[in-house]
C-alpha cells in the first residue's frame, strides 16, 4: 500500500508493506535507480546511509524492530530516500509503520526534522527491548542460588540469541546515522540556522545510540557470566552425581562377589554350617562398611 500525503513543503511518499510492482512504479514515478528498489525490497539490508547524484536523492536504511509481541527479537529495515522536495518510506512491518505514522502527524518546516524525528522514534523500542532483557536477566541471577531448570536455560539461550541481533543493529544504525550528516549536507538545501539544528539533533541522537550500544554490551556480558555460573553449577552437580554413581556402584559390587563365591561347587570356609548364610550376610556387611570408612576417609585427601 502507498499514500501520498502533501505537506506544507514537501511531499511525503509512505509505502507499507508494498508489493514489487508497486516499488517498481515508485522507482519509475521519482526517477529513483534500481539500487534503491532493492534497498526497498531486500528484507535482509543492512544500515547505510548515501547519496545518488544522478537522481538528486538521499538515502537512509536502518534496521528497526518488528513485531515486539514475538520471542525473538528480529530486526527489519526501513527505507527513507529523500531530497528537497519529496521524503519515502518504505516500511515491512505494521508495527514500524505505527511509529513512523506517529512521528509524521507533525508539521516539520525541513525534511531533516521528519527523518530525525523517525529515527527518534525507532530507537525507543530498542530501550524497550534492553530493558525487558534485563529484567531477565536479575531473574537469572537470582535463579542461580536455587535449582538451573531447563527453562532457565532456554530463556538463557533466547537472550543471548536476541542480544545478537540487537547489537547488530544498533551498531549498524550508529555508522548509518554518522554517515547521515554528511548526506543531509550534499542532498537538502538548508538555512544555516537548520543545518546547525540538524547537526545537533544528529549529535544527540548519536549520544542515544551509542548509549544504547553500550547498555547491549553490559547486559550482553551479564548474560555471558550467568552463563559461565550456569554452566559451573551444572558441571559440580554432574561431578556429585558421578561420585554418588561410583560410591555406590563399589559398594553395590561386594554382596555379588561373595554370593557368588558361595554359589560356586567348592569347598569355602563356613560352607559347611548350618547358619552359613548368616556368615555370608555378616561378611557382605563388613566388606561394605569397610568400604564405607575408607571412601570417606580419603575423599577429603
Amino acid at each position: 500500500m502507498i499514500n501520498i500525503h502533501n505537506l506544507s513543503r514537501y511531499s511525503w511518499v509512505e509505502a507499507i508493506d508494498p508489493t514489487e510492482s508497486e516499488l517498481t512504479g515508485l522507482v519509475g514515478n521519482y526517477q529513483l535507480p534500481t539500487k534503491f528498489k532493492n534497498y526497498m525490497m531486500d528484507r535482509h539490508e543492512q544500515p547505510r546511509a548515501a547519496y545518488d547524484d544522478a537522481s538528486d536523492f538521499g538515502v537512509l536504511v536502518v534496521r528497526a524492530l518488528g513485531d515486539v509481541r514475538e520471542s525473538h527479537s528480529t530486526t527489519v529495515p526501513i527505507f527513507l530516500g529523500f531530497n528537497d522536495r519529496v521524503l519515502i518510506s518504505v516500511c515491512h512491518d505494521s508495527e514500524q509503520a505505527r511509529l513512523v505514522r506517529e512521528k509524521s502527524g507533525v508539521q516539520y518546516h525541513e525534511i531533516s526534522g521528519h527523518i530525525l524525528a523517525i529515527l527518534a522514534a525507532l530507537l525507543t523500542p530498542y530501550f524497550d527491548q534492553l530493558d525487558k532483557i534485563s529484567q531477565q536477566a536479575e531473574k537469572l541471577e537470582d535463579a542461580r542460588v536455587r535449582r538451573v531448570s531447563n527453562d532457565h536455560l532456554n530463556t538463557l539461550a533466547l537472550m543471548k540469541t536476541n542480544l545478537v541481533y540487537l547489537r547488530s543493529a544498533t551498531a549498524g544504525n550508529l555508522v548509518a546515522l554518522q554517515e547521515l550528516q554528511e548526506t543531509f549536507h550534499k542532498k537538502l538545501t538548508m538555512s544555516a540556522v537548520a543545518t546547525k539544528k540538524a547537526d545537533q539533533q544528529i549529535s544527540d541522537l548519536l549520544i542515544e545510540y551509542q548509549q544504547c550500544r553500550s547498555m547491549f554490551d553490559v547486559v550482553g556480558d551479564v548474560v555471558s557470566e550467568t552463563e559461565s555460573a550456569f554452566g559451573n553449577i551444572l558441571n559440580n552437580k554432574l561431578n556429585q552425581t558421578m561420585q554418588f554413581l561410583t560410591v555406590w556402584s563399589l559398594i553395590l559390587a561386594i554382596p555379588p562377589i561373595i554370593s557368588g563365591f558361595y554359589g560356586m561347587n567348592v569347598k569355602l570356609p563356613f560352607a559347611d554350617e548350618s547358619a552359613a548364610w548368616i556368615y555370608t550376610v555378616l561378611m557382605t556387611l563388613l566388606l561394605v562398611g569397610r568400604m564405607i570408612l575408607h571412601i570417606k576417609l580419603n575423599q577429603h585427601r
